[in-house]
This record gives structure tokens, sequence and C-alpha cells, in this order.
């Protein structure tokens, strides 16, 4: 296929660690049936919905959220989700966002995430690929380790099974975008349940917010300096 074309041409250094599976799993969890395929609504509003199943085999939810972004275009929230000098300036979940490796296909990223008390912040080695496709954007993580980001007794280290971002133009408006979320990862280490489920239900919303932010006060104010 040419999913799989593109995946066995690698680089110079290494081979893509994502396989045309991860890819298509990503895909049909997106526009898997919610009823049917035991997906539960946590939340939705006019802009935002968000849903989770559990999976045969694994503890951990999968969630899924559908982001609406209004006049944010797909070229600009393309830019703000794939790069990551850009993204660690407006998505505080965050502190701390390090590009670890890079590749032709791929990077591995290091990030810190920030939970409330009393729970020790997480952080993360992830694979991460950014593929761009007519009509659409993918962007999948997949856990990873790395010599330069040992575990730490600074933070409890969480395991990403499998994330992926979705982002299209809004077929409605030619100015805005979507953008669809799949997380499955494990934050390990003792967290209470209301917790995980408050970070879970809370966080798409609030990234949204973030980047919508952004995006006005500064994003396309700076864009539209550079273009005169």
């Amino acid at each position: 296929s040419r999913i799989a074309s593109k995946m066995a041409e690698g680089d110079d250094t290494s081979s893509s660690p994502f396989t045309e599976a991860d890819v298509q799993r990503i895909l049909d969890e997106e526009k898997g049936d919610a009823a049917q395929e035991g997906w539960l609504r946590m939340k939705q509003t006019s802009d935002l919905e968000i849903w989770r199943k559990k999976v045969p085999d694994v503890d951990i939810h999968l969630v899924k959220g559908f982001l609406r972004l209004p006049g944010v275009s797909v070229e600009d929230a393309t830019e703000m989700i794939t790069n990551l000098d850009v993204r660690r300036q407006w998505d505080k979940q965050f502190y701390i966002i390090e590009t670890l490796e890079e590749h032709k296909d791929y990077k591995v990223v290091y990030w810190v995430v920030k939970l409330p008390p009393p729970c020790s912040d997480r952080d993360v080695v992830q694979y991460n690929m950014v593929r761009r496709e007519p009509g659409q954007t993918l962007v999948l993580y997949k856990n990873a380790s790395h010599p330069k980001a040992p575990v730490s007794s600074n933070y409890v280290r969480g395991e990403t099974i499998l994330s992926g971002t979705v982002i299209r133009p809004d077929e409605q408006d030619p100015n805005s975008s979507r953008v669809s979320i799949l997380l499955q990862n494990d934050l390990k280490g003792w967290i209470p349940k209301f917790i995980v489920n408050f970070v879970v239900a809370n966080a798409p919303g609030s990234w949204r917010e973030e980047l919508l932010k952004f995006h006005r006060d500064v994003y396309s104010k700076e864009k539209e300096a550079s273009n005169e």
C-alpha cells in the first residue's frame, strides 16, 4: 500500500518504528461507531466531544475527542500542533517538550506533564511521526525510551500505548479546522481515579482553549507581521 511503501523508505540512520497497522488503528478508532463499539460519551458542546471506551486486555481506557477550531486554518493548526518550537509556547499541559533525536520519518520526544496535587508529575518518551496526506495530517505517538532521558526519581514514567491526532479542514468553513485526538496513555504509579477522570475529561477542552487563545493573541499577529 502507499502507506506501507512510505514506511519502508526509512532513512540513513533508522527505519520508522510506526507500522501501517498503527496508522490504520488510529483511523479505524476515529471512525468507529460510538454506540456499537462500546464508546461512552463523557462531554459534548457545540465545538467539542469527548468519548472513552474500555479496551480488551488493557486497563487503560481509550479516549477520543473531536474538536472544532473556529478561525484557525488547517495550515495554522498543523503548524501549531506539529512544530514543537511553537507547541511549547502554548501547550501548558507540558512544561517540558524536548526533541531528543530526529530522523527523516520520525523523531523521539521527551515530555513532562503537570498533574494536580497530590500526584507526582509524569514524564514520557515517545516516538512521534507526522504524515501529511491529501485532505488530512496524521500525528502518531508511540512509547519509546532514550539514553538522553533515563527514568528519574523526580517524575513517574508514563507509558504511551498508542495515541494520535488527525487534522482536517472544516468542511463548512475553509478558515477553520477540525482535530480528532485519540489517547491511550498509562500514567502509572498511584493516582486517584477521580483525578484520572478529571484529567481525561477536561484535558482536550483545556488544550483547545490554550491553542485558540495563543492563535488569537500571538500566532496570527506574528503571521500578519511577517507577511507585511
